[in-house]
């Protein structure tokens, strides 16, 4: 048993794990760095349980019937023994530990000094400036358990003087004492004529020094020096008898005490502001001090640095302060109260900080979760704890343990009066990731190129895809093992030298195994962040020989499922040998009960190959977010030889709604339907307006006309106008008078529309229709006629079959010949309309159709 083959167990006790959309149970784990010790006590405790469960049983057997109460007592007492050493053995090395849990207040406490410059040089707006970096150090330091002293120094030039103030005396930072260290924190002010105007480093330094030490309980130990100025200590006598000699003997005195600063293991973080800087003098107060940081990375290492102006020392103080600590900290947002400020939050953190430097103590500030939850400082909620600190001064904050990622509101309220200020909003943060890395092929040759792909993952095992969070991190990794020296690996997510695509979180390099190489491999990620820790989990393989008689090969993409979802793969593999070897497929690096392997043993025959297909299926029950794993497979006969591995990364987003799943299924067929059915209420609704079209009667004129001795004439005539009603109603007044008279009414007894076949259609008062051709004498009443006709720029009552005009527009125009004039046309032409407005043949004036004219046209 190894370390590769440990199966890890989620979290730690009482700690909820978490999605981007919601909260999983909470668990436990065990990292793999445990190592051999952890290994080794596992296998300890289970040879004990193991020896002491066949010595009860052998008992059982071997006891006589009359000592059986005897030997009850007896293993009852062995029962007990064992539990309690096994419970001690697990108690030592098998506890679930978190992966990064929230810092502890007595492993990740600190010893903290802040000298801050009280020579007459500064403005009252200076001091103010200087005391709020003060204060934002004070209440955003992480670790209750911190102790913290606050010094004011500038010169004794004469023995009454002191050339530094203790204004804050060191103190535990709980959540009493920094409230009360704003109250401190204003005695900082700045000293006039004949108080001591000068600029003493050496004597702040050694304060500060021995303030830090004297607890000797090996913490880090950090000082931050503000200051506005460069050393001045010619009017102190103390360092000699005239400007001179004190100045040398000042630059002297601080090479000492900055050596003691070394020796004593203390940090200095100079930081300056204003036009009077001696910038080289810092650099080398920061190199002068102790050199070593929270961990090993160019940017932890103690530096000097330098604010434009007062206005700008907080953030400046809050810059060197995360590198101190070894916090991500991102630039701060300011605006004047009211304000909404919002402040991102990444999935990597474990513990936060929310640093609000309100500008006047009478701004308010409320606090707000990224799904937009008011905070009640001091309460637990949703896995997090919210402690509240500094809330009655210019500086406070809001410490979160395993924060929820995402967007958190920070509200600023102010009376009226209080609103010219700016304030500040910053969050600093430590976190924790994970990484599994996979090499292919598996277990390579001496001598043989080999892919190295790793993947990171939060303290939830989700995948790391924001290219804020990438931009963090500088991964690379290690290569081990027997017959050859470690191989440095080189890792990049830049789309380029084997990597697939650049920013999706997956690390890609290569290496050459050496030729040396005689067994064991060992392939392990190397993390370099501020603030972050990482557990990275090895590959574990063996040196491959040049001909292997199993082979086999995953293959898997990555997926996007919902919850329930399953993700396919296939299994590929033969078996060269003359007896039959079982393979063995599991899940590593991933959630416990998140994926479900469909397929876990498959058998290969001698000589035989497979090609087997399976499922990785998705717990129902987890919640939307990215999931990682090691999918890997290895011969049964040795376990420590993978065959082949790969890393999967399955994105789980909501279950959708069922029209959402509907469509998803259907959207095809769904458009499809919805284009023919638009396309067939289209020509319903095209028809029913060509047919009301077709039979209105506006644009007829309509004629009445009486026969008598002098043949026929025109008593009354009206065009119909045109509208949507399909019937013109109308009366005929005075029937039997010489001079008949159309009277168009609604309640009219007789009515006419166009009839699409004949021309017009009349309706008579006892109900009938009929239908007659246009230009035709229709009698009526008596002998009154209705002669209905085309009227000017009336269309025709008929239109010849054949496609809509818009269709006919679409289609390729014919040329149609010239037709050759008729006798009729010509008489036509000749001879105008006669006394009733028809032709001289009868039939339409106009001699022939509009129909025809836009068929003609059209086609």
């Amino acid at each position: 048993m190894n370390a590769h083959d440990t199966a890890p167990v989620r979290g730690g006790p009482g700690r909820a794990a978490r999605g981007r959309g919601g909260r999983t149970a909470s668990g436990t784990r065990t990292t793999y760095d445990a190592g051999t010790t952890t290994a080794t006590h596992r296998m300890a405790v289970d040879a004990r349980t193991a020896s002491g469960t066949r010595a009860v049983a052998g008992a059982r057997r071997m006891a006589p019937a009359g000592r059986r109460g005897l030997l009850g007592v007896r293993r009852a007492a062995a029962v007990l023994a064992l539990l309690l050493l096994g419970q001690t053995a697990l108690g030592q090395t098998a506890l679930p530990t978190p992966l990064a849990p929230a810092a502890s207040s007595d492993t990740d406490a600190v010893d903290l000094a802040v000298a801050v410059d009280e020579s007459n040089s500064l403005s009252a707006a200076d001091v103010e400036r200087e005391r709020d970096a003060a204060g934002r150090i004070a209440v955003g330091e992480i670790s209750p358990a911190s102790r913290m002293t606050v010094l004011g120094f500038a010169s004794a030039d004469n023995v009454d003087q002191s050339p530094v103030d203790e204004v804050c005396p060191t103190t535990a930072l709980d959540a009493v004492a920094r409230e009360k260290m704003d109250g401190c924190i204003g005695r900082l002010a700045r000293r006039g004529v004949g108080q001591g105007t000068g600029t003493d480093f050496p004597n702040a330094i050694r304060q500060a020094v021995t303030r830090l030490g004297e607890h000797g309980d090996g913490r880090p130990r950090i000082l931050f020096l503000l200051t506005d100025g460069k050393l001045d200590v010619g009017d102190s006598p103390s360092y000699g008898t005239d400007r001179e000699s004190r100045e040398e003997n000042g630059r002297r005195e601080l090479t000492k005490a900055l050596a003691e600063a070394r020796a004593a293991k203390v940090q200095i973080w100079p930081l300056g502001f204003g036009d009077d800087l001696d910038m080289d003098a810092l650099r080398d107060m920061a190199k002068g001090g102790y050199r070593g940081g929270c961990t090993d990375l160019e940017t932890a290492r103690p530096r000097a640095d330098r604010a434009t102006d007062s206005q700008t020392l907080g953030d400046a103080v809050q810059r060197a302060f995360a590198g101190a600590r070894c916090l991500v900290a991102d630039p701060p947002r300011k605006d004047t109260p009211p304000a909404d400020i919002s402040v991102p939050l990444s999935p990597l953190a474990t513990l936060a900080t929310i640093v609000v430097s309100k500008g006047d103590r009478a701004v308010r500030a409320t606090y707000y979760d990224p799904r937009g939850r008011k905070i009640e400082p001091g309460s637990r909620s949703d896995g997090s704890k919210f402690t509240l600190a500094g809330s009655g001064g210019e500086v406070e904050s809001l410490r979160i343990t395993d924060p929820r990622p995402g967007r958190w509101q920070v509200r600023l309220d102010a009376p009226e009066g209080h609103r010219d200020r700016l304030a500040s909003v910053s969050v600093q943060w430590r976190g924790a990731v994970r990484s599994s890395i996979v090499m292919t092929p598996a277990a390579p040759r001496p001598g043989e190129k080999a892919r190295v792909e790793l993947i990171l993952q939060t303290r939830d095992e989700q995948g790391i895809g924001d290219p804020a969070d990438l931009r963090r991190l500088k991964v690379s990794g290690r290569l081990t093992g027997d017959g050859f020296e470690p191989l440095d690996l080189a890792l990049s997510d830049n789309g380029e030298n084997g990597d697939k695509k650049a920013g999706d979180g997956r690390f890609t390099g290569t290496v050459t195994i050496p030729r040396t190489a005689t067994g064991t491999l060992k392939a392990v990620g190397v993390l370099g962040a501020v603030g972050l820790t990482a557990d990275h989990r090895p590959f574990l393989t063996r040196t491959a020989s040049a001909n292997p008689e199993v082979r086999a090969g995953l293959r898997v993409d990555d997926a996007e499922v919902h919850a329930g979802g399953s993700v396919p793969f296939r299994l590929l593999a033969s078996n060269d040998s003359d007896r039959p070897h079982t393979l063995l497929l599991s899940l590593r690096d991933t959630e416990p009960g998140a994926v479900a392997l469909s397929l876990t043993e498959v058998t290969l025959a001698p000589g035989g190959s497979v090609d087997r297909a399976g499922r990785l299926t998705v717990s129902g029950k987890l919640s939307p977010h990215e999931l990682t794993a090691r999918l890997e497979v290895s011969d049964a006969d040795d376990s420590a030889r993978p065959l082949d591995a790969k890393l999967v990364k399955v994105d789980i987003t909501p279950v959708p709604s069922w029209p959402r799943r509907i469509w998803d299924a259907w959207w095809w067929e769904l458009v499809t339907g919805a284009v023919l059915l638009a396309a067939l209420l289209g020509w319903f609704a095209w028809h029913c307006k060509q047919a009301r079209e077709d039979v209105s009667p506006g644009g007829l004129l309509l004629r009445l006309t009486v026969s008598d001795g002098s043949g026929e004439r025109t008593t009354s005539e009206t065009t119909v106008p045109g509208k949507r009603d399909p019937w013109y109603r109308f009366d005929v007044s005075e029937p039997d008078s010489p001079t008949p008279r159309l009277d168009p009414r609604p309640t009219g007894r007789y009515a006419v529309q166009r009839d699409p076949r004949t021309g017009v259609r009349l309706r008579t008062p006892d109900g009938r229709d009929q239908s007659y051709p246009l230009a035709r004498d229709i009698p009526l009443e008596g002998r009154v006629q209705l002669r209905v006709e085309r009227g000017a720029g009336s269309r025709s009552a008929a239109r010849r079959p054949g496609p809509p005009r818009w269709l006919a527009d679409l289609l390729p125009r014919q040329q149609k010949p010239a037709p050759v004039p008729s006798d009729r046309r010509d008489a036509d032409d000749l001879g105008g309309r006669d006394t009733y407005g028809s032709s001289p043949y009868g039939g339409s004036s106009r001699g022939g159709s509009s129909y025809d004219d836009e068929f003609d046209e059209a086609t």
